[in-house]
This record gives C-alpha cells, structure tokens and sequence, in this order.
C-alpha cells in the first residue's frame, strides 16, 4: 500500500500562515496527486533496496 504524504505547500497550514501562492495552481496540485514515494533511504540495507526494485520491476511488468 503506498501513503500519500505529499501536500503542496500552498495547501497546507504553514503554507497559508507564511507564503503566499501567486498565479495559477496549474501543475501543482494535479503533480502531487501522481507522486509515488518510496521506501528508499540512506540507511536501507541492500537486501531491502532490491525488495523495492524487484517489487516495482515486477508490478509494472
């Protein structure tokens, strides 16, 4: 199961309490809904790197 974690600054809290989004949202929101993020992190054992790969090859596959 994937975990959506990413909210667009502009769409959180702090984003409303200290920025300020100028323009038009065209790309942000609709790109944080495709993000994928992956259990990757410098201290990840190899064996536990190629279990991400190898499960990523095999569902695109």
């Amino acid at each position: 199961m994937a975990v959506f974690h990413y909210i667009p600054l502009h769409d959180c809290p702090a984003g409303d309490k200290f920025g300020k989004f100028i323009g038009d949202d065209i790309y942000t929101t609709k790109e944080s809904e495709r993000l994928l993020r992956l259990p990757l992190f410098y201290n990840l054992a190899p064996v536990d790197q190629r279990t991400v790969i190898a499960t990523l090859l095999n569902y695109f596959s």
